[in-house]
């Protein structure tokens, strides 16, 4: 299994490397000088087991939004890439005329995960791929690589638990992705989501085993970027 996300959406680390990504400025962001920024709902770095917001701004590298859908989000965890499947759709958040969108994405970082290799379509282009290391519990910092690994696997062996990884914003609309054939790098159509919104944290007692979407009916968790 290749082991590397390429700019044309492809796993392949014959042909590119991924670079670890470091948190710029909200400002440096905002201002489309740098595509990529996120923040955690506890306010430290990105660690494992917890949650995180990508935000993405096209304007960093001159990529123009699908008439359709926007921008895409394509990623995994670790290496080999688990849940690196077919793009996801960002919600895409308005600021004015003045300013063009951004687009956000929502990340529950697998207990065993040790770092996210993502990258940014729409369609035809690819921003990528980007590197963002988690922050393991201080037990687990000296354990072997294979250790993650199969860890991780298990984890994610659960059905579901990539879309419950990897997923749109509470307030997105969209029940299917219009996305373009060749979006999907091996061809093909494989991009109707079917999103079905609810509380998707099964410890909780809101939680709809039918959901796939999380529409923040769960608490305490608040979606607020505040």
């Amino acid at each position: 299994m290749y082991t590397c996300c390429c700019n044309d959406g492809s796993f392949d680390n014959r042909r590119c490397s991924c670079h670890r990504y470091e948190l710029p400025t909200w400002a440096k962001f905002d201002l489309g000088k740098s595509p990529v920024y996120w923040k955690t709902m506890n306010g430290l770095a990105p660690t494992a087991g917890e949650r995180l917001k990508l935000f993405y701004n096209p304007a960093a590298n001159s990529m123009v939004p699908n008439e359709d859908f926007g921008i895409a989000f394509n990623g995994g965890f670790n290496q080999p890439i688990m849940c690196g499947a077919e793009p996801r759709v960002m919600l895409q958040k308005i600021r004015g005329k003045a300013d063009p969108p951004i687009y956000t994405i929502q990340i529950g970082i697998p207990k065993h995960a040790l770092s996210l290799i993502f990258s940014f379509t729409n369609g035809t282009e690819w921003d990528g791929p980007y590197r963002l290391q988690f922050q393991v519990p201080k037990a687990w910092r000296n354990k072997p690589t294979e250790f993650f690994t199969e860890g991780l696997a298990q984890e994610l062996s659960q059905e579901g638990a990539c879309d419950r990884a990897i997923f749109p914003d509470s307030n997105i609309l969209i029940t299917r992705c219009a996305m373009v054939g060749n979006l999907n790098v091996d061809g093909g159509d494989r991009c109707n989501l079917d999103l079905v919104p609810g509380c998707i944290d099964p410890s909780s007692p809101y939680y709809n085993p039918l959901a796939n979407v999380d529409d923040g009916s769960c608490p305490p968790y608040s979606d607020s970027e505040d």
